[in-house]
């Protein structure tokens, strides 16, 4: 299923009831810190993207979100030295997401992380929050989607890889960072 703000917003709702606590207190970066995903997102859509790093976390990956694990950045005060360390966080992570809203459609960053992910990794994907048209951002039909449902034959949940041209074509987060392109299933 893709994504939408209302399973987000429960996500959100089931972290905050949940034993996890979200304790954003990395005081610095971390040069030998890794991640699955780095995730690149609006800071409008906090809420959704906490409800996000909740599911992520829950199909046992670990990802980057700017205000969990930098905290110490300053959004009032950006510098070069802000935009180098997200560039490091997009080199340490093993591919990249760009979270598909309305805010981020607006946002001076996201295009930007979608391009450094891009020319770093071959694993760039977007996941869709809103409805799939990318009027006046078609180059997001370059990359396969996520979707997030259970695994078959199992009681746990899984993000997927499409293939944004050819549906029948995918494979699971953790293959696909594994360098699995989408296949027919």
């Amino acid at each position: 299923m893709i994504l939408n703000e209302r399973i987000l917003q429960q996500a959100a709702l089931e972290a905050q009831r949940s034993y996890e606590s979200y304790s954003y207190s990395m005081p610095h970066f971390d040069a030998a810190e890794n991640y699955d995903l780095f995730i690149s997102h609006s800071f409008k859509d906090k809420n959704l993207v906490t409800g996000l790093y909740h599911l992520f976390s829950k199909a046992g990956y670990k990802v980057y979100i700017d205000w969990i694990d930098d905290s110490n950045l300053d959004r009032k005060s950006v510098t070069p030295d802000t935009a180098a360390i997200i560039k490091r966080r997009i080199k340490s992570s093993k591919g990249a997401a760009y979270i598909a809203t309305a805010n981020s459609t607006t946002s001076k960053w996201c295009p930007w992380e979608l391009g450094v992910s891009d020319g770093m990794h071959d694993r760039v994907c977007i996941l869709p929050v809103m409805e799939c048209s990318f009027k006046g951002q078609e180059y997001l039909g370059l990359y396969p989607y996520l979707e997030y449902g259970l695994m078959a034959g199992e009681q746990r949940n899984e993000f997927w890889v499409y293939d944004q041209q050819e549906k029948s074509k995918y494979t699971t987060l953790r293959g696909w960072l594994k360098g699995s392109k989408p296949h027919y299933h």
